[in-house]
């Protein structure tokens, strides 16, 4: 499969990276990240060129990487420093790559294609994780054996939680979806709304009055290649948003392989600030809906899918609400194809 390159990714929440070494594979490469002693963030191919042991087998010193196998040491920008044998000299191979990286919102970004092309002003707002002052956030990690775009699909089309989510059902049944009237060409919402109903469980749970109606909303914003941010809330019936509770969730997807996924996913509020049993409580919930409804439901869906990841190329049958996720899946592909075509 063939993966957008210049594009930003999420690599790991920022409380992943540290001055311990850490890999992750990103589409089919391995990384090696860390800090320097500065705290910026790094990233280099996690593989030395001399033996092809990973990196992160060996160890930092200042802000130099010592590979654990034969002492090469390489600097964050990919050059070797160091040969400890013979007399020093450094091979002309003995380097390896290196990955830009920018960090907002709480959220380490990676560009794995031309680093000069790498923009860190076109990362798209996920604010909500950064501002403590006008939110409370709890982030997680989650590993799906699956293609990426599935993950959109799901998430692109929310009318799936009447049925797969108990917590999320309503007795009036599946959510209305509303126009996209975005005038970003490379944005897609999936807005879907429910009005003048009672809450569901899930708002009961976080203190919405059970009897009490309103406007429930759920508002999906995709880019790409794999970054989305959920706008969901209630409020009293048509009245603004900022009146009502506002929960915004994360929802960033990074290729480990055409088949595996990175899932980075996380939860911000605007109200209960201080309550840290909440917090949990919504990161624990969440996280438990997704592994025991969601995951199994896509891990099943890319199984019986055989080797593709191709959904389209299959000729599913298509309903009113796969609308974004299909204008979704086609950006890309043309994102992907003008990348090639320029290459």
């Amino acid at each position: 499969m063939t993966f957008l390159r210049n594009a930003w990714y999420a690599a790991a929440w920022s409380t992943e990276v540290s001055r311990e070494l850490f890999s992750r594979t990103i589409l089919g490469e391995p990384v090696v990240m860390y800090r320097k002693e500065d705290g910026t963030p790094v990233a280099l191919a996690d593989r030395c060129p001399h033996r092809f042991v990973p990196l992160h087998f060996g160890r930092l010193t200042g802000d130099t990487l010592e590979c654990g196998y034969h002492g090469l040491c390489f600097e964050a920008d990919g050059t070797c420093s160091k040969n400890p044998h013979g007399n020093g000299a450094i091979p002309k191979l003995a380097q390896v790559n290196r990955y830009a990286l920018a960090e907002r919102d709480g959220i380490v970004w990676i560009w794995m294609g031309d680093p000069a092309l790498a923009d860190a002003s076109s990362i798209r707002d996920f604010s909500q994780f950064g501002d403590s002052c006008r939110f409370a956030s709890v982030q997680g990690y989650l590993y799906v054996e699956a293609n990426y775009q599935l993950i959109s699909d799901n998430l692109l089309d929310l009318t799936h939680g009447q049925y797969l989510h108990p917590l999320f059902a309503n007795p009036a049944g599946p959510a209305a979806m509303e126009p996209d009237d975005s005038q970003d060409d490379g944005t897609i919402w999936a807005k879907f709304i429910r009005r003048g109903q009672y809450p569901n469980k899930y708002f009961q749970m976080l203190g919405y009055p059970a009897d009490c109606l309103g406007d429930h909303r759920n508002y999906m914003r995709w880019n790409a290649p794999g970054s989305l941010l959920l706008d969901v809330g209630m409020t009293g019936v048509d009245r603004p948003h900022h009146e009502g509770i506002s929960i915004p969730t994360a929802h960033l997807l990074t290729p480990e392989t055409e088949f595996t996924t990175h899932y980075f996913w996380g939860m911000a509020r605007d109200f209960r600030f201080d309550d840290e049993a909440l917090g949990a409580q919504l990161l624990k919930t969440g996280v438990d809906i997704f592994n025991n409804e969601d995951k199994p439901v896509i891990e099943a869906q890319q199984k019986a899918m055989g080797p593709t990841s191709d959904l389209l190329g299959q000729r599913p049958a298509l309903l009113s609400t796969d609308g974004p996720s299909v204008r979704a899946r086609r950006i890309l592909a043309e994102l992907i194809d003008k990348e090639s075509r320029s290459s």
